[in-house]
């Protein structure tokens, strides 16, 4: 029974990865299409984040921050701890973004909503740096948390890190390239979106766009410059 039960995990181990790995081929070569560069940015990171972690999990075993069961000791050993934890934070990490964005988005658009009754609104900047900006973090964050799990899942493995036997490992790989998939699902929803509207949500776009506009041009009525008529001498 218990080799039953091995083999159904290793099952659906196998088919997950496959999953995994076929969405995120998909979805890759969808944005090599027209964006590459973000390929080139997340694979970039996810490389940095293997090659960094794998070294320091090195040189914290050769001068004993971390012991053949992956306790942490020392000063060394306390910052690295406190490093992971922080590295791996994603609810941390989300609100400080939020807050973030809030603190530059917010005040404008209620400046805006404030001044639209008496015609002098501008309209605010910074609205999409700040979008992309936290867009980008959030992708960052999973690329980087992917190649953190790879390398305890791989290394710890290895080196018999806290009993991590070949389940745990196969768990912790499990859970970077769920980190992957969703940097991927990200990326592939903000990037073809557009291809993904059906022909009422355009419209409903385009209608809401107008919308906007009439009530920008109201809102800013008296902050448009005044037009310069020459008179004759």
């Amino acid at each position: 029974m218990q080799i039953t039960n091995s083999y159904i995990l290793a099952a659906g181990c196998v088919f997950l990865v496959l999953t995994a790995v076929f969405f995120i081929g998909h979805a890759g070569r969808r944005l090599a299409e027209r964006n590459a560069s973000d390929i080139r940015i997340v694979w970039y990171f996810f490389s940095l984040s293997l090659t960094s972690t794998l070294l320091i999990a090195w040189w914290a075993s050769s001068v004993g921050a971390i012991d053949v069961t992956g306790s942490f000791h020392g000063t060394a050993g306390s910052v690295l701890h406190r490093l992971l934890d922080v590295m791996l934070d994603l609810e941390t990490d989300l609100k400080v973004l939020f807050g973030l964005a809030a603190l530059v988005i917010a005040p404008q658009l209620l400046g805006y909503l404030l001044s639209s009754p008496f015609g002098c609104s501008t309209a605010p900047i910074l609205v999409g740096p700040t979008f992309r900006f936290v867009f980008w973090s959030v992708v960052k964050f999973f690329v980087v948390a992917a190649g953190i799990f790879l390398v305890i899942a791989w290394y710890g493995w290895a080196h018999g890190w806290n009993g991590l036997d070949g389940r745990k490992a196969a768990g912790l790989t499990l859970t970077g390239l769920l980190m992957l998939v969703l940097a991927f699902a990200l990326l592939y929803l903000y990037r073809d979106l557009d291809k993904a509207a059906t022909p009422e949500g355009v419209r409903d776009i385009v209608r809401l766009r107008q919308h906007a506009i009439r009530f920008a041009s109201w809102a800013s009525r008296h902050t448009r410059r005044p037009v310069e008529v020459a008179i004759p001498d």
